[in-house]
């Protein structure tokens, strides 16, 4: 179970990343509209997935 936290936490950590970062970056238009939305998804579930797997150790 220990390994499983310690892969889940740096991996939920990042996934807040995918929810932080397309949005400016579709605001400076580096990327478009559809691809923001595919990356928010993306990060959403990861986060869902990960997050749970090491909150309910604590």
């Amino acid at each position: 179970m220990k390994t499983i936290i310690s892969i889940a936490k740096p991996l939920s950590w990042s996934s807040l990343a995918l929810i932080i970062v397309p949005p400016i970056l579709f605001f400076t238009g580096a990327i478009s509209q559809a691809t923001m939305m595919q990356l928010l998804l993306a990060g959403t579930f990861l986060w869902f997935i990960t997050a749970s797997l090491w909150m309910k150790s604590e």
